[in-house]
């Protein structure tokens, strides 16, 4: 993983192992939806209710009410505020579609499948979540939620109401991004992640992410082979039910003894390129039985790499309190943003609640993979300069105007200069490999991903605006003086243009003036 780390760094003149290819060939461009060929999804609810808790108070790790009853309303919700289509816009060369969650070049290439007992009007079994359609397309009948366990090795999820399992399609991405993209599908899942916790944790139910699994069982599961189609995360949703009687079979026999699933999907425009160093590296974290499972993630909870993370936080005084649902239609990229001062809750506050524990398996509690460095251009009470994010304060690095600095570091995108500030999230790689190895590597840019996801939902919470960019690697470890690693980068402000709320299931807001934004911001970067 090392190698492939260094050989897809920006601003480094050895890329040998990369392949060349034409980026965003639109002879090549792949479909933006997954579709199976000769089978419709069935419709889910569109009346997916809402929950009221204020955004901020889920954010700050609050408690909220009893765990509800999972039922096919809730799921939609979830479901829709996680990956559902919130946005559309038309253009010369077709429609575009946004969803709920922030993703690079919006390429979304993370899937969602379901698996469940019956839950309200959804039968048991193993479902395609279909964002366009909004619908769940059945793939397998039949409780299979012990064969995920088991794949998990996690007897407890053959007892929550459901699993979700991600996958990606690197394809998707590597369209524009090449070998990179295997990065990008870990920060989309993250960001889908960060909005999944967040509408869980507004309705009161647990939700748990799982990051070792035996790879070839739960792609088996759900259909998908590698390098196509590659697991990403599983999520616990709900707590477990009822009493483990009989623990062999709560533990499931693994997915290996099912029939594997030979469902046409609808071909892309044109053949997939494959990159063997991005094939090579997800293929280098893969676990292959339940024992590495279990060993892996003793090592994890173990607590020997990270900082330490708070659990729960005080949510900031006198905020909005617009709930979870309303915050996550109302974010989106912002791509522009003005030159104005923040209050200092929306760096304090935003900072606490993004790095805040993430429920999983791949850390210790109150612990984190990820630290931050931060440049402050524009915050009430807060000195401009490079600083770094100490859990619950700041630690000035260097103090001065860094705007121009920050834009740079961003690959020269402005939006990293152009913010109240910018964070930029890293993980001391060298620790990270030595003790959770290529596996780990995944779990931080997944962590990545919804640090970055919570971040961007806090600043909407505040009325701001945030975006996520990428960088140049080695430049933002020397300009932050750290051996640590960069892996992705947020910036935090306020819009230059008041963005239109995304729509509820099957019914997304069209965008009427997203291409005289576009010619905007094409304007700006040619500056």
């Amino acid at each position: 993983m090392r190698t492939y780390h260094d050989q897809t760094r920006h601003g480094v003149a050895d890329h040998s192992l990369l392949r060349p290819f034409r980026a965003m060939d639109p002879a090549t461009r792949p479909a933006p939806f997954k579709r199976y060929v000769g089978r419709s999804p069935a419709p889910l609810p569109v009346d997916v209710g809402h929950s009221d808790v204020p955004a901020v108070a889920v954010l700050s790790g609050a408690n909220t009410a009893a765990e509800p009853e999972l039922d096919d309303r809730l799921l939609a919700r979830l479901l829709h505020l996680t990956a559902g289509v919130t946005r559309v816009s038309s253009s010369p060369s077709g429609s575009n579609w946004f969803r709920a969650s922030m993703s690079a070049g919006n390429l979304h290439p993370v899937e969602v499948y379901v698996v469940c007992g019956d839950v309200g009007g959804v039968p048991a079994g193993v479902h395609h979540f279909d964002p366009r359609e909004f619908g769940l397309t059945p793939l397998r009948e039949g409780d299979a939620r012990a064969s995920l366990a088991a794949a998990v090795a996690d007897p407890d999820l053959a007892r929550a109401p459901a699993g979700l399992v991600l996958t990606g399609i690197p394809w998707r991405t590597a369209w524009k991004y090449g070998e990179r993209g295997l990065r990008h599908l870990y920060w989309d899942a993250g960001a889908m992640l960060a909005n999944l916790l967040a509408v869980a944790g507004a309705a009161g139910l647990p939700a748990r992410v799982l990051t070792a699994f035996v790879d070839h069982e739960v792609g088996h599961l759900v259909g998908v082979e590698p390098p196509e189609e590659v697991p990403l995360a599983v999520v616990a949703l709900g707590a477990p039910r009822g009493q483990a009687d009989e623990p062999a079979a709560a533990a499931g026999a693994g997915a290996a003894h099912l029939p594997a699933l030979r469902l046409p999907v609808e071909p892309p425009p044109a053949q997939p390129l494959e990159f063997p160093l991005l094939v090579e590296a997800q293929a280098a974290g893969n676990l292959h039985e339940a024992g590495d499972v279990v060993r892996w993630r003793e090592v994890a909870a173990g607590g020997t790499v990270g900082v330490d993370a708070p659990t729960r936080i005080e949510p900031p005084a006198g905020a909005p309190d617009d709930p979870m649902e309303t915050v996550v239609l109302r974010r989106g990229s912002t791509r522009m943003m003005r030159h104005e001062t923040v209050p200092a809750p929306a760096l304090t506050w935003g900072m606490a609640a993004a790095s805040r524990h993430v429920p999983g398996d791949f850390v210790a509690p109150g612990r984190s993979l990820v630290e931050h460095g931060l440049s402050v251009h524009a915050v009430d009470g807060v000195r401009p300069g490079a600083y770094r994010w100490r859990g619950s304060g700041l630690e000035l690095l260097e103090p001065g105007e860094l705007r121009d600095q920050a834009a740079h570091l961003c690959l020269d995108q402005p939006l990293g200069g152009d913010s109240a500030y910018t964070a930029f999230h890293l993980t001391e790689l060298g620790a990270l490999l030595s003790s959770l190895g290529d596996r780990g590597y995944r779990s931080a840019q997944l962590e990545s991903g919804i640090v970055a996801g919570r971040l961007a939902l806090a600043a909407f919470a505040l009325g701001l605006g945030a975006t996520g960019l990428t960088f140049y690697d080695d430049e933002v470890s020397s300009f932050f003086a750290t051996t640590a690693a960069g892996l992705l980068v947020t910036s935090v402000g306020v819009p230059a243009y008041r963005p239109t709320p995304g729509g509820g299931p099957g019914d997304p807001a069209v965008l009427r003036s997203f291409d005289r934004l576009m010619v905007r911001l094409s304007s700006r970067l040619r500056k």
